[in-house]
């Protein structure tokens, strides 16, 4: 009765841990039948060992021992590998909770005060001028969280401009805006950041919007991810402006990958607004959905799933696959990072290396366009570098170093699918990099009015070229 109890208690163990394999985003379906044929096996010796035991009762002790070590033995493979699937499931299961279950943006705001200042804290205020957007969805209840910490008068401000002059003149006593706006003010006024201080911080968060653009599961043959690599450390759900802004078209049955770079200064209008335009990085301070709509708008596409990385992501990424290797057209030391030296030729660049590169401009006569293509070529690398690996620890230790690093839109299925797809087909992915043009230029933005900013004028030619090339590559 115990052998026959005990044996089912192994078999249902069995099951359950094949249920978990099976539900799991990182084990392939090849691995898991071949596990289910170990099962199969053991079970079936632990049957025979345990049927074999209850007649060494009547004979010898000699064949009782053998059977108790088989049963021994088989046991301990069977709990190992119960053990493993378990492991496996929870912490994949775990992770993609986290990249993929985004309900919400984090967007911060300061109260600021001039350095000088003897404000020290909220309650010392007698008056702060307010500035946001009407795009800004954050905005208006952030404001009714700064009147729940303090009862004090709020002057609204059209103008961030007039805002600024006027605490600079000191006819307010202090500003509150969307942090954001604060390295946005200092590249046009270099002391800013020197001449205030913050005595408090506000955050809010907002609902993200639903991803209506959702493929088929069971058509999974090509479609757009959208590439957002935002100008900041630290966590990942913070709304910042959008350095990186690129989609890959993913085309399964060609096994390509095709890289559209858009430049962020590209002058375009911002989804949602009217009246001046702007630069496209400006489109993150309002949230991701607001950048994919505005370049599903410039490129006449849609754009499915999102990918958000900030500069912890790109460092803490190339460090756990053993850093990248990348040929540069040029020698130089970056802007960005004077402790990294780029040679001319193949580099193999560690974390800090690969960001420091991708985020060059300064070297280049082509700027802020040439930025873009080293940031396609860190791309491909890491991609391919993930693409070509078959070990199950690479996996593994991605998940460990990128579960607080990075974001998306696309669901725990789909990634499982892709994954096994990866394995299953041992894709030979082809990439191609293109990216848009345009010329220097200045103009008023929508973010920043009354203040002539640099921009790049959009060339269309180039833009309808990369349409047709997405089109081509979504066929």
């Amino acid at each position: 009765m115990k052998s026959k109890i005990y044996y089912i208690l192994m078999v249902l163990l069995s099951i359950i841990s094949v249920y978990l394999g099976f539900n799991s985003t990182i084990i392939p379906d090849i691995a898991l039948y071949i596990i289910i044929g170990i099962y199969i096996f053991n079970l079936l010796i632990i049957y025979l060992a345990l049927k074999s035991q209850k007649k060494g009762k009547r004979k010898r002790k000699l064949k009782k021992k053998i059977a108790y070590s088989f049963i021994t033995f088989f046991t301990i493979i069977l709990l190992i590998i119960d053990v493993v699937l378990c492991l496996i499931y929870f912490r994949a299961n775990n992770f993609f909770d986290k990249i993929t279950n985004i309900k919400y943006e984090t967007n911060n705001y300061s109260i600021i005060v001039l350095k000088d200042s003897k404000v020290e804290k909220l309650e010392d205020l007698s008056n702060i001028g307010v500035y946001g957007t009407s795009i800004d969805k954050s905005f208006e209840k952030a404001i009714k969280e700064l009147n729940s910490k303090v009862d004090i008068e709020n002057k609204n401000y059209d103008s961030i401009i007039e805002l600024i002059n006027d605490l600079y003149n000191q006819k307010i006593e202090s500003i509150f805006i969307n942090e954001n706006y604060i390295d946005l003010i200092n590249e046009n006024d270099e002391e800013f950041k020197e001449s205030i201080k913050i005595i408090e911080k506000i955050s809010v968060e907002t609902l993200s919007e639903k991803n209506n653009n959702v493929i088929n599961l069971n058509k999974l043959e090509s479609f757009n991810v959208y590439i957002s690599g935002i100008d900041t450390y630290g966590e990942i759900s913070n709304v910042s402006r959008s350095d990186v802004n690129i989609i890959a078209t993913v085309s399964l049955k060609n096994s390509k990958i095709l890289l559209t770079n858009t430049p962020r200064d590209y002058y375009v209008q911002l989804y949602g607004t009217t009246g001046n335009k702007d630069k496209l990085t400006h489109a993150g301070m309002y949230g991701v959905n607001t950048s994919i709509k505005t370049l599903e708008e410039l490129y006449d596409t849609k754009i499915n799933y999102y990918v958000r990385v900030n500069f912890n992501t790109l460092i803490t990424l190339v460090d756990s696959i053993g850093g990248i290797d990348i040929y540069s057209d040029a020698e130089f030391v970056p802007y960005t990072n004077r402790s990294v030296y780029v040679k001319y030729g193949w580099n193999h660049f560690n974390g800090e290396e690969a960001l420091a590169y991708s985020r060059e401009r300064m070297t280049y006569l082509e700027g802020d366009r040439h930025r873009g293509q080293n940031q396609q070529q860190v791309i491909e690398a890491i991609m391919k570098k993930i693409t070509k690996s078959r070990d199950i620890n690479t996996y593994l230790n991605l998940l460990n170093v990128l579960e607080n690093s990075i974001q998306t839109n696309m669901n725990k299925k789909l990634i499982n699918n892709f994954i096994n797809l990866q394995i299953k087909n041992n894709y030979n992915w082809t990439f191609e990099s293109i990216g848009v043009t345009g010329s220097d230029s200045g103009n008023y933005t929508y973010s920043y009015p009354g203040q002539y900013l640099y921009v790049m004028e959009p060339d269309y030619d180039s833009v309808n070229e990369a349409k047709e090339k997405i089109k081509e590559a979504l066929k």
